[in-house]
Parts: C-alpha cells; structure tokens; sequence
C-alpha cells in the first residue's frame, strides 16, 4: 500500500529532469542526474565530495534537480540526527524523485521505497534562487527522512493495531516528525546555516519552534534530556488544524484499506501501549525524548480524542461499516445469523 504524508494523495504524476546544459554544483556526477530516480545512498556518497563553500553561498546554482537533491543531502549532514537518518534510509534502500504534488511536501510509496518531494512547479535554477523554496526542500527532506524511518521500524501498523489505535499512531509519528525536524533545524543553526532555523520560526511549525527555545533559554540542559523535544511535541498538538489533518489523512487510509480487503474487518485487535509511543520518539542515537511519557500520552485528553465532527462521523461510519453485512438489504451484525436466516443469499460486507 502507498503511504503518503501530509496529503495522501491517490495519484501523482512522474516528471521529467532539466536540461543538463551549463555548469552546476554536481559536476562529476552527470550519469545520474540523467535519471529521473535517485538512490540516497547515491546522493549521501556523492554529498561528501560536494565543496562545502556551496553551501554557504546565498544563492547556490543548481544546474538540474540531481543539483539541488545533492545540496540538500550536503545540508543534511551538517545535522549529527538528520545525518543518521539519511544513512539509515540509505542503508535500507530508499530513493528520492521529484514529483508536482501541488505544494504538499512529501509522500511516500513504500512498497518501491521511494519518497517523493514537491518540486513547486519550480524549475532546478528558481529552486536554487529561492531561499524560502529552498529551505521548504530542505526541511521537507529531513522530515521524509524521519518519517522513512519510522516506516522500516514500524512494520504494517494496519494489521496489527485496531483502527483507533492507528489514529493514535499516525498522530504520534506525524508529531514526532516534526519534533525531530525542529531538532535537525537547531542543529544545522550551530553549525552556522542560521537561515534554516529562521525559516523555521516562520513556518507553520514556527510555534513549535519558539516553544523549543524558550524551554533551552531556561534550561540549556534539556537538549540533551530531550525535555525541550518533548515540549515541542507537545506544541504539536496544540494546532487544532494539525492533528485534525492527520485523522483526516488516517481515516481515508482506512477506507481505502477496507475497500481492498476481502474481510469486513482487515485491522488488527491489537492496542497501543505506553512502551509503543515512547518508542516512535527514539532518535537515532538512541534517546528517547519522550521516556516516560507514553501512559500520560495515552490517558490524557489532550492527546487523545477525534475533536472535528466530520472526522467523528467518518469514524463513526467506519466502525459501523466494519460490523455490518447486508443481506436481502437487511442489516446484520452477525454474518453467522444472516446465512441462517438467509441461506441462499450472498453476504455483503457494508462499504
């Protein structure tokens, strides 16, 4: 099945590359910009030979896409935790491509391991003249890096866990996200690049990150126990529109799924534990910046609970739907019952 973040959206279009012509920041490695593919294992060997005075050029010259994808990984390994992930998505075969995705960040097919990043209807050199498109590339990539990483460590989530359940789920990750793209952003600003930080403080994570600061100014420790991460996690939440986006998302996943599915039921039974939310904030090096907080995550209302009516409604439906089978137009919760009542007659699961 096609995950994909932020929009989930059903299709998407390839795109073709620019031209090759004129001199650009990649030189040396032309045989791939050819292709409209691109392996991060690929563009994380060819980052570590990109001149690091590029990077600091206000307005870098990207002379195709391959261009900005190799700047964008040089950027990446300036953060220590974005650095990780991309070795990690490397490690396990990830892939990058261009894609118009009318200005929604990212998605992701995992089934072919490929992550998709919005191009904005941009040509390779706008790209690059555009600080405020490039730092979205940017930030975009390095939360697609997070979210590849959840993606090989948590497995098919729709067939373990009950359809709540994964909402509770896809909240957490999303937030999370965008927890650790504000740490990757911290990161890259102690390393220099402070127009990336500036960028975030005025995204719409922008609250997320000024919560974050303000917890390190009282308390400089707290990156290091990763107290700060978990107030900006927190942060998350407090966007009504944000975690209502995500159960949108969430609940038409959960429709598609069961339009596939040949039973009236295709989720597991499973619930989610304390230890299975503190673990979706492990970084890669190990911490876990929300130790400790799982069974408060799952108790309080703050976290939990479907606010928008629309999206209580789709719930609703959908519950009904995975109860329900039709027979003869007669409503049964129990298919056992209709085939007794109706033995001749087919039993069709609700949708």
């Amino acid at each position: 099945m096609r995950s994909e973040r932020l929009s989930r959206k059903s299709h998407f279009r390839r795109i073709n590359l620019q031209d090759m012509d004129g001199p650009g920041i990649s030189e040396g490695v032309a045989d791939l910009a050819r292709d409209k593919l691109w392996s991060l294992a690929d563009l994380a060997e060819d980052a570590l030979h990109l001149d690091l005075e590029t990077l600091y050029r206000q307005t870098p010259n990207f002379r195709n896409r391959y261009d900005a994808l190799v700047w964008a990984a040089q950027m990446v390994n300036q953060s220590p935790t974005a650095r990780m992930l991309l070795d990690a998505a490397a490690h396990n075969g990830w892939a990058v491509e261009f894609a118009d995705l009318k200005n929604q960040g990212f998605c992701m097919d995992q089934d072919e391991r490929i992550i998709y990043i919005d191009h904005f209807c941009l040509d390779a050199s706008a790209l690059g003249k555009s600080g405020f498109f490039r730092h979205i590339m940017l930030t975009t990539l390095m939360r697609a890096l997070r979210d590849a990483w959840h993606e090989d460590r948590l497995g098919d989530i729709h067939a373990t866990y009950a359809p709540e359940q994964i909402l509770m789920v896809e909240r957490v990750r999303s937030a999370d996200c965008d927890t650790v793209t504000i740490l990757c952003g911290w990161e890259l600003r102690g390393a220099g690049f402070t127009e990336v930080w500036r960028h975030l403080l005025g995204s719409e994570e922008g609250d997320m990150a000024i919560i974050f600061t303000r917890f390190l100014e009282r308390d400089p420790g707290a990156l290091f126990s990763g107290a700060a991460l978990a107030y900006a996690f927190r942060q998350w939440y407090a966007d009504v529109s944000r975690v209502d986006g995500v159960d949108h998302d969430a609940l038409e996943a959960l429709d598609g799924i069961m339009e596939d599915a040949d039973s009236i039921n295709p989720f597991g039974q499973k619930r989610l534990e304390a230890a299975g939310i503190e673990a979706l904030s492990i970084l890669p090096d190990g911490k876990c910046y929300l130790a400790g907080l799982g069974a408060g995550i799952l108790r309080d209302p703050f976290f939990a609970g479907l606010n928008d009516e629309i999206n209580q409604t789709h719930m609703f439906q959908l519950m009904y739907d995975m109860e329900v089978v039709m027979v003869n137009n007669v409503p049964f919760r129990d298919s056992a019952l209709a085939r007794k009542i109706f033995p001749q007659s087919e039993v069709i699961p609700v949708r």
